[in-house]
């Protein structure tokens, strides 16, 4: 048997151990405003002015509310949900406001200086940041590619934003009642999610990651004025560290020589099989051109598998790599790793992002009846499944579905005892919630008990579970369970006895996925438990009661007269 993965080892010695200095900082401007604000007209043509006397020490954001009278600014009404995020962030309750490098400093545009400016870009700062952006042939989407290094030591957990921006607009007729035609640094949307990217820490001076993102263009007044702007903030105390605008000139790669083991398909989440097959992407992120690399996996400390391969990938090229099955005893947690070994026949000239590691748990036991509920995202046509059996038997299939945001259970065809697999495809590839929606899917057995569910998935999920038809005795930690009355006017009665010290969470959602009722309890203690639901507010309809109780979930279909 081969040593495992010695290069694990070899990494620590050559982790990049180059001689790094702090980096210049580009500060960060994010100024509160509205085309309805008559202070915002009066200060923001002198903030502007400054801003692009300082454009190689400030890049900026302009988030519009929806606030004075009348409330009606278009660019706040193109994205409601992110302005309104940004805001909550600050905690804003008044127009014009600034913050400049998040909380290094706050006021209002008319005293920001030149003096100022200056101070906060002599601060240095421990990243370099490089955006490129792309149109897609058609003109209907923009990729955008990020890269964020490291020239200083970084402890703390971080957060990458990107905010797609119009630059500048110009209006014959002022869109607003505050007189204002010339707008600047418009945020038009922030990817992926107003949440950002997580940066994992600790990072070392020379470490690096590169992200991908992209948008279906909407609301876009002038699309020659497109850019991103992003920037490294800690949630914690919202310092920004430091932000860049983007170019449309390539990336410069930090290493010559350097290939990723970027992303594993065709893998399960829960496993009986006692094998998987592997498909593998890798990515050159080095300036020279990938031409070969050995791929080496194993499962829990088992013997080393390997695949050689050989192409051409050119700076940011990736291709999927099929490796030969791997079989393994099941256990109840377990760990594929994949490590990427010698690319081009030399040493990577930086390790860190050579190894991937995937978790996955021994399949679950059901017993009883066996249903896939759905609750779609606003593209059912994307969602499918199949159901297999140990054997690769198609034993069952599913969909494409016609009713956006609706439910579905569908009772799966099991019978005899066996290891049974999964898959719910998306045709899209952004699974069924987030940016399309709050779909999801569970599989639920015997007393509504949830085995496993999923939402925020790409182009496919796959889980396994055991069927074992005479019964597995799982332990309960509630029951009684009673919803009453459905059909329900006014109040929604929810009651059930709890064997054990949990946490208890109950939602509805509407037909469009939104939650409009939620109760968290958090930990509760055991005992009975009785909960008085007020939906008088609600409209006629169908909705969907969802119960989290510790890990196990109960869901049932409601009708609201």
């Amino acid at each position: 048997m081969k040593t495992k993965f010695t290069f694990l080892i070899v990494s620590l010695a050559l982790m990049a151990s180059s001689a790094f200095a702090q980096s210049q900082r580009m500060v960060l401007a994010e100024e509160f405003t509205s085309s309805t604000c008559g202070p915002c007209a009066t200060q923001n043509p002198a903030f502007d002015a400054l801003l692009n006397q300082n454009l190689d020490k400030v890049v900026s954001i302009k988030y519009h509310m929806s606030w004075p009278a009348p409330g009606n600014d278009p660019f706040y009404l193109d994205n409601e949900s992110e302005n309104n995020n940004r805001r909550g962030y600050y905690g804003i309750n008044s127009v014009p406001h600034v913050h400049m490098d998040g909380s290094s400093w706050n006021g209002q545009p008319s005293q920001v200086t030149q003096s100022r400016i200056n101070n906060m870009a002599a601060v240095p700062s421990p990243f370099e940041m490089q955006i490129q952006t792309q149109l897609s042939p058609n003109q209907d989407t923009i990729y955008l590619t990020t890269l964020v290094k490291a020239t200083d030591a970084i402890t703390n957990n971080l957060v990458v934003h990107n905010v797609v921006i119009e630059k500048y607009l110009h209006f014959d007729t002022p869109p607003g009642v505050n007189g204002e035609k010339d707008f600047y640094s418009v945020m038009k949307k922030m990817l992926p999610t107003a949440s950002g990217t997580t940066l994992d820490a600790p990072m070392n001076s020379g470490d690096y990651v590169i992200m991908q993102n992209s948008w279906a263009l909407d609301y876009i007044y002038d699309i020659t004025q497109l850019a991103v702007v992003g920037f490294v903030q800690n949630n914690m105390n919202k310092e920004v560290f430091q932000a860049a605008l983007s170019s449309e000139d390539p990336l410069v790669p930090v290493y010559n020589l350097d290939a990723e083991v970027l992303d594993v398909q065709n893998v399960t989440t829960t496993n009986c099989f006692g094998s998987l097959t592997p498909e593998v992407t890798i990515r050159n992120n080095g300036q020279e051109t990938l031409t070969s690399m050995t791929i080496e996996y194993y499962v829990n400390g088992g013997d080393v598998q390997s695949t050689d391969w050989t192409g051409n990938l050119d700076f940011l090229g990736t291709e999927i790599v099929q490796l030969d099955e791997i079989l393994f005893d099941v256990l109840d947690t377990n760990n594929l790793q994949i490590a990427g070994l010698n690319p081009n026949g030399m040493t990577d000239d930086y390790t860190p992002n050579n190894t991937l590691n995937h978790e996955f748990t021994q399949a679950p036991s059901l017993s009883g009846g066996v249903n896939l509920f759905m609750l779609f995202d606003n593209e059912p046509s994307e969602t499918t499944w199949e159901l297999f059996s140990s054997a690769g038997e198609l034993i069952q299939s599913g969909g494409p579905y016609d009713t956006p945001g609706g439910m579905k259970i569908e009772p799966l065809s099991v019978s005899a005892m066996d290891c049974y697999e999964l898959i719910m495809y998306d045709a899209g590839g952004n699974g069924m919630c987030c940016d399309n929606g709050n779909g999801y899917y569970a599989v639920i057995y015997g007393n509504n008990q949830t085995a496993f569910e999923g939402s925020d998935f790409t182009d496919l999920d796959r889980n396994q579970f055991n069927f074992d038809p005479v019964g597995i005795g799982e332990k309960a930690i509630f029951n009684e369970m009673s919803v009453f009355p459905n059909p329900v006017t006014d109040v929604l009665n929810v009651s059930f006895n709890l064997f054990e010290n949990s946490s208890v969470e109950i939602r509805i959602y509407d037909l469009l996925g939104k939650a409009v009722y939620e109760n968290t309890e958090g930990l509760s203690q055991s005992g009975k438990k009785d909960f008085a639901l007020n939906l008088n507010d609600f409209e006629p309809g169908v909705y969907l009661l969802k119960m989290n109780i510790g890990e196990k979930t109960y869901v049932e279909k409601l009708s609201v007269r």
